[in-house]
């Protein structure tokens, strides 16, 4: 009896190493390093603010350069900056809702800034053939396109590692479509004032959705991570 009750011992102390070596092997490995598994993470946040900032500051600047070249042209143009496409994705004013899910408010703002990847596309493109450009306007857009896809990488991956480790769902998928530009066949047009107009409307709201977009990224830091509140 002796021999049973000792090898019961050993087989429930073996069951139990066993078990524990399985919720060890389970725990991720950032958990157990210093800062954990938001460490990444609030590099990544620190890369898209840093990013976004410098997107801020040269479409800022873009903006200015297109406000002087085509008000002389056609004070009408101004009429293009009353509506923004991107303002269905997020609230226009860049009022955080406190009720919103994370994981949802991150998403809106990947499609607030995934709503400017064509058009910026389409703009470098145009910019890039039309006559009498000046190389700075050009320069800053191929500047604003790089940053903006750089930006929505940092997004993406934010939302991935938010998605695994934070919200215990599996690797994030971005079902919805980014919402389309009306300007579009405007700036692919031959028509030289449809151009101006639509790349008028670019610069305005884009230069708006960047500035709100800083507060977004903090405010998202502050949730997920609990830094920099």
């Amino acid at each position: 009896d002796s021999c049973f009750s000792v090898a019961g011992t050993l087989l429930l102390l073996l069951m139990s190493n066993l078990l524990l070596w399985e919720k060890a092997a389970s725990v991720p490995q950032c958990q157990t390093e210093v800062g954990g598994c938001w460490e990444p993470l609030v590099e990544t946040f620190n890369s898209a603010i840093d990013r976004v900032k410098t997107l801020r500051d040269v479409a800022e600047k873009m903006h200015l350069e297109f406000m002087e070249l085509m008000i002389l042209k056609n004070p009408t143009i101004l009429r293009a900056g009353t509506h923004c496409h991107s303002n269905a994705t997020i609230h226009p004013d860049g009022i955080v809702n406190t009720n919103i899910k994370t994981k949802k408010y991150l998403k809106q703002v990947i499609h607030l800034m995934g709503a400017w990847s064509r058009p910026l596309y389409h703009l470098v493109i145009e910019l890039s053939v039309m006559k009498n450009v000046p190389e700075s306007i050009i320069s800053k857009a191929k500047s604003i396109e790089e940053n903006n896809r750089e930006l929505l990488d940092d997004l993406r991956s934010i939302l991935t590692k938010v998605s695994n480790f934070l919200l215990a769902f599996p690797t994030a998928q971005i079902k919805e479509k980014d919402p389309v530009w009306d300007y579009l066949p405007s700036m692919k047009s031959n028509d030289k004032m449809n151009k101006f107009v639509a790349m008028f409307n670019l610069s305005f709201c884009l230069r708006k959705d960047i500035f709100y977009t800083v507060r977004h990224l903090r405010t998202l830091k502050c949730q997920i991570t609990g830094k920099d509140c």
